[in-house]
């Protein structure tokens, strides 16, 4: 009996947390959810052709950006990276946009974007539908360096942008700053942050304090436009004839 009683608190304490956790993370969930590819069922390179139906992903946009996060120490994708590019490997599978960003240069020996690409090809997606930004260090870089790698070879004015539903709502708002006129979110469903109340809740400790900071500088960064030094050249558009 003992041993139903303390399943019986663990029920009730995970309950407790999913729903705290729920409540605190709502107000930053923004845009569409569906499911991630199941990377045991789906390798083939097979995309729904332009203009059809595109299921749970409403608009179709210039291109995916799947934001980067932290990895392994041996250099494989964290649960929650793998995460982000199935679910942005999901979009391009159903016909979203044409080429995926992946963004992330990481603080290691391992680099997030480079490793992004690997898993996205395995994934079904082609070499070149995939457009690779390694040197981002924040969610601010991610936008900024995404903006410019995406508008050297043509004008991007829109995008899904890729991450789990917390980080969402501030990483909007870095990539309007950069100059998207249209930015459609989506994050898989269910996600980590839905299945693991207790991560969810220090994920979401953490992205109320990035969001405060960020509302903070996004005035600043608008007033005087400063943008940091990219390694990509800028986009040079044509004389209007």
């Amino acid at each position: 009996m003992s041993h139903g009683r303390g399943a019986d608190r663990f029920d009730l304490k995970h309950v407790a947390l999913t729903m705290i956790a729920r409540a605190l993370g709502a107000p930053l969930r923004v845009g569409e959810r569906g499911p991630s590819i199941d990377p045991r069922r789906y390798h083939s390179t097979h995309r729904a052709p332009d203009g059809a139906h595109i299921g749970y992903a409403a608009a179709r946009a210039d291109a995916i950006v799947v934001l980067g996060a932290a990895m392994r120490a041996d250099g494989r994708l964290s649960s929650a990276l793998d995460e982000r590019v199935r679910a942005g490997c999901s979009l391009w599978h159903q016909g979203a946009a044409p080429v995926i960003c992946v963004t992330g240069g990481g603080s290691g020996q391992h680099n997030e974007a480079q490793a992004m690409a690997r898993r996205a090809m395995a994934l079904g997606v082609p070499e070149d539908a995939l457009r690779i930004e390694p040197h981002a260090r924040s969610t601010a870089e991610n936008a900024q360096l995404s903006a410019a790698l995406l508008g050297r070879e043509q004008r991007t004015a829109s995008i899904w942008l890729v991450s789990q539903p917390f980080h969402l709502r501030r990483a909007r708002m870095w990539f309007r700053a950069a100059g998207f006129a249209q930015v459609h979110c989506f994050s898989p469903y269910p996600s980590l942050q839905d299945r693991h109340p207790r991560k969810a809740l220090r994920w979401l400790a953490r992205e109320y304090a990035a969001l405060a900071y960020a509302m903070t500088r996004l005035p600043t960064h608008r007033r005087h436009g400063t943008i940091p030094k990219t390694p990509y050249p800028p986009h040079k558009t044509e004389e209007p004839t």
